[in-house]
């Protein structure tokens, strides 16, 4: 690709960014379509962010992703925020139009997405149990019911943020807060459809949720936020014990193929060529 004047750029903020497959992702796609656009990673710190955001309107730039910590910090700093980016308390992309920046979310279309594509789950009427109560937890929770789940349980060791996400929500009677121990999730999990990790449990070798293997059954469907290992603790243990598993990566592809679509306005991600480049900068394998 030749860089020059009329080159279109994208990015990604975050501290740290270097863990980051978006750029591998968005720019396989940029190529595949022949589009003079590139994706680029930047260090952004939490204090830099309102400074990064208005730079960015300042160089009009089509538009960043979010990612750890600015997902829900940013919320307060663009100038209009979508429905349902609110209802879920963080955002994960801003787009400027017309030197105003809109923040949205992708990452529950993409986690819908997701569960489509592994298990072939439909979340209406179904229960679920999500694991962690931070930003990721509060952004699933949320959109399973507005999705229209039957029952959520959020799981945390912080009963304080689970309260939050209940008072965000207003869903009395939908949504109950759990400890994340085994005895807690033991009294509910024959009652869940589906159970998802929203913790960073998992990232580093030995990360345990420390969970009882006899609480998985092959009725169970698993998902892990998490795509970097492949295979978590949690999914080996669920898998062993006959449950459907899948870990985070159509999740992040999803995303990824909807921000695309927002910032490109009228052009359909390829989405095969996307996941082809994501699996070769995660996983190093091309197939």
């Amino acid at each position: 690709m030749k860089i020059d004047g009329t080159t279109k750029i994208v990015g990604i903020f975050g501290a740290p960014v270097t863990h980051t497959a978006s750029p591998a992702m968005h720019n396989a796609a940029f190529a595949s379509l022949k589009m003079n656009w590139v994706y680029l990673p930047f260090h952004v710190t939490l204090a830099d962010l309102p400074a990064a955001l208005n730079g960015i309107r300042a160089m009009n730039l089509i538009g960043v992703n979010l990612t750890m910590p600015h997902k829900v910090a940013a919320l307060s700093l663009v100038d209009e925020v979508e429905p349902e980016a609110k209802k879920l308390g963080a955002i994960n992309m801003v787009m400027v139009e017309k030197g105003r920046l809109l923040g949205f979310n992708t990452d529950a279309y993409g986690f819908v997405r997701a569960l489509q594509d592994e298990f072939n789950f439909d979340l209406k009427g179904r229960s679920v149990l999500v694991m962690g109560a931070g930003g990721a937890g509060r952004a699933i929770a949320v959109k399973c019911v507005l999705e229209g789940a039957q029952h959520v349980w959020i799981a945390n060791r912080t009963a304080s943020k689970s309260d939050a996400i209940l008072k965000a929500v207003g869903a009395a009677g939908t949504v109950e807060a759990i400890p994340l121990t085994n005895d807690a999730i033991r009294k509910v999990i024959g009652r869940v459809d589906l159970m998802v990790n929203a913790t960073s449990v998992g990232l580093h070798p030995g990360d345990s949720l420390g969970l009882d293997p006899t609480l998985f059954t092959p009725k169970l469907c698993v998902f892990d936020a998490i795509y970097r290992p492949a295979e978590t603790a949690l999914l080996k243990t669920a898998h062993a014990a006959g449950a459907k598993t899948a870990n985070g990566l159509n999740m992040l592809l999803h995303q990824g193929a909807r921000v695309f679509e927002i910032w490109t306005k009228d052009k359909m991600a390829p989405l095969a060529k996307m996941r082809q480049a994501l699996k070769t900068a995660v996983y190093g394998v091309s197939k």
